[in-house]
């Protein structure tokens, strides 16, 4: 495994499906199901000690993160982060799912995308986040769309195709040079928002 990659794992709850919690990693490509969370991250670390040949206090850092639908939208968090709306004293996902300009839009960008054939992810950031945070946990099918606290908007966002992911009018492709370890993984998503709202990465960090 490349040193300068990062392993991340996405926990999906579908709460009317058996097993409940569904998993896969990027880029290893490990995925599985169980009924809990607690019992999903067990599997999933198993399989990465197998994979690796390497006991589990071997095991490289993972980021973590966990998906569920919320009011009609596939929502992500990364485990433990907190992503608060200080402007309105409130978490984040709170405004998110209010009433609003920013708000309305998003919805119908994601309901135009899914008319397409397209199924985005919602993505809860920071505004400094980095573009490369993101980018390290997508599939070169996935399509996210990502959503921060704006102070101007309420709430900022940006659309992120993979390299293999069918997209909807808009999207303008960004060259490859830019990706990898180059200036478009170190900008901050706030930035990525005023100078590429919509966009198709054409090669991912943990592909190139």
């Amino acid at each position: 495994m490349n040193e300068n990659v990062k392993e991340n794992v996405v926990y999906s709850y579908v709460p009317d499906e058996e097993p409940a919690v569904r998993y896969h990693s990027i880029p290893l490509s490990c995925a599985g199901a169980a009924d809990t969370l607690a019992d999903a991250r067990a599997s999933y670390r198993a399989d990465l000690t197998g994979l690796l040949h390497v006991g589990k206090r071997e095991l490289p850092p993972v980021t973590e993160h966990v998906e569920t639908v919320v009011h009609g939208m596939l929502v992500r968090e990364k485990v433990g982060a907190v992503h608060r709306d200080h402007a309105a004293d409130r978490m984040f996902l709170q405004t998110l799912l209010a009433d609003g300009q920013a708000q309305a839009e998003l919805r119908a960008y994601l309901d135009r995308a899914c008319g397409a054939g397209v199924e985005p992810v919602v993505v809860l950031a920071e505004p400094q986040d980095t573009v490369g945070s993101v980018l390290e946990q997508m599939t070169p099918t996935d399509t996210v769309v990502v959503a921060y606290p704006d102070p101007d908007r309420d709430v900022g966002w940006a659309a992120i195709y993979g390299p293999e992911a069918e997209d909807v009018a808009d999207v303008v492709d960004v060259p490859r040079l830019s990706t990898g370890g180059g200036a478009l993984c170190h900008m901050p998503i706030d930035a990525l928002a005023t100078r590429y709202p919509r966009m198709r990465v054409e090669t991912l960090p943990h592909a190139s």
